[in-house]
């Protein structure tokens, strides 16, 4: 019984290690430009609607990003008028494409804004990476601050 516990601890902790993230990257910028919008479907805020963002980010350690982002609605709840948004960005830091993070997931966002509500926070997933981000996984915290600037915290493993 002994040994059963022993190893049911270290288990747990092996677990708890793996789930860790083994760095974490925040990136910071200002608030954001109308997108670009393609109004597909129907009139107004329908499924397969369409708006594109291209934006400058640093991390806080003042390493440049460019982030393009893209977000496609999948669903609208007619009761509340909420959007459900799919979304995939890269963060492509320096001058080139050469160093990526790769982000995919889906949030829910107000039909009466572009964006996520101020002080409101989703989470998605980190689905891979190119150069030293090569086979990127984890997850991203989202933070549309009461300022207007957001915060992105990656957890990359």
């Amino acid at each position: 019984m002994r040994l059963h516990k022993y190893f049911l601890v270290v288990l747990i902790s092996f677990i708890t290690m793996a789930a860790q993230a083994a760095e974490t990257l925040t990136v910071v910028h200002p608030a954001l430009a109308a997108p670009t919008l393609i109004d597909n479907g129907l009139p107004g805020p329908s499924p397969g609607d369409v708006r594109i963002f291209q934006f400058a980010a640093q991390t806080i350690g003042g390493d440049k990003i460019t982030v393009d982002w893209i977000m496609t609605t999948t669903g609208v709840n007619q009761s509340n008028m909420d959007e459900y948004r799919m979304n995939a960005a890269t963060f492509s830091f320096g001058s080139t494409t050469q160093e990526q993070i790769v982000i995919q997931g889906i949030a829910q966002y107000s039909s009466a804004s572009e964006t996520l509500k101020a002080d409101v926070s989703t989470v998605r997933a980190v689905t891979g990476g190119t150069g030293k981000y090569a086979n990127a996984s984890g997850w991203m915290e989202t933070t549309h601050l009461s300022d207007g600037t957001w915060k992105h915290v990656l957890h990359l493993k």
